[in-house]
């Protein structure tokens, strides 16, 4: 079951579109990865589903509602944690949490607050510190104790692990899996740490030019006859505008590399094209068709 389905959404900001007929699902319980560049819509889309934005065409559905006339019943049963958002430095972090709580409509005791910071790795004596002594991955914590506080159905959250070490990024990680298994939390993730979205997302949608370019699986984008290969050419000066094929694709140039997407034909014949068109091949390595060529594939 979709607990979020957008279909042909448009939003522009003045003259320039930044949404131009945008489609994807989420299905309910699903950890779910959006990607894309700066400027790709990403926010943009999660500002939107939780009825914060208004859009000029589009049908869009977020807990069997429609953002524009019911963001607030939506807001009741999600949350959101943007990029840069906003703390009291003069409150300590178990007032702040305290003070959203009851925002919420959620009545919790001090016990009860103290191990939601905890459980983000906030220890006691950090929970009675002015948050305005909080190191910057410290804030991002305190952040995620926020957006959790209500127990949403759906959870956005946008580069949730910015500022944290890899020890608390594990951290984080860990408590966002419990999150979806034992609360059946549904997230959805918008990040540039694609190691992030290796560990904890089960599909992807790659936004694009304001439309998603690609949505389903990590490695279900690489099926069929799809190669990446990287490339040592003899000449780092070589032009690859000679290349006029739709098997070849150049994805990736660092001096005498080159990374392509190769389909439809085997890398055998690509190399054999390749020599043909002027670009002597020295060295050959195959590569995983993980996380990061799937982004390329989509974004260049």
């Amino acid at each position: 079951m979709n607990i979020v389905k957008i279909s042909g959404l448009v939003k522009s900001f003045r003259q320039r579109r930044v949404l131009d007929g945008l489609s994807m699902s989420v299905n309910t319980g699903d950890i779910y990865g959006l990607l894309g560049p700066n400027g790709a819509g990403k926010t943009t889309t999660m500002r939107i589903l939780i009825g914060l934005l208004g859009y000029k065409k589009g049908d869009v559905s977020v807990l069997g509602e429609n953002p524009l006339m019911a963001g607030e019943k939506i807001r009741q049963k999600a949350n959101m944690l943007p990029e840069d958002f906003s703390l009291y430095g003069w409150m300590s972090a178990i007032d702040y949490l305290n003070f959203f709580a009851g925002l919420y409509g959620v009545e919790k005791s001090r016990r009860e607050l103290t191990k939601a910071l905890n459980i983000v790795g906030l220890d006691n004596k950090d929970t009675i510190r002015p948050i305005r002594t909080f190191s910057r991955g410290m804030k991002q914590r305190l952040g995620l104790a926020r957006a959790v506080i209500n127990e949403p159905q759906l959870l956005f959250l946008d580069e949730p692990t910015s500022g944290l070490d890899p020890k608390g990024r594990k951290e984080i990680h860990n408590l966002l899996l419990e999150l979806n298994k034992e609360k059946n939390t549904t997230i959805i993730i918008s990040t540039h740490i694609l190691d992030d979205v290796e560990r904890l997302c089960r599909r992807i949608g790659i936004l694009y030019k304001g439309r998603l370019q690609y949505e389903g699986g990590i490695s279900a984008g690489t099926a069929g006859q799809k190669y990446r290969y990287r490339f040592k050419v003899a000449n780092e000066n070589f032009s690859f505008g000679g290349v006029k094929s739709s098997y070849i694709r150049l994805i990736g140039k660092e001096n005498q590399w080159i990374t392509c997407l190769i389909e439809g034909i085997s890398p055998t014949e690509a190399i054999k094209m390749l020599i043909a068109r002027g670009i002597y091949i020295i060295e050959a390595k195959s590569l995983a068709n993980g996380i990061e060529e799937l982004y390329l594939e989509h974004t260049i």
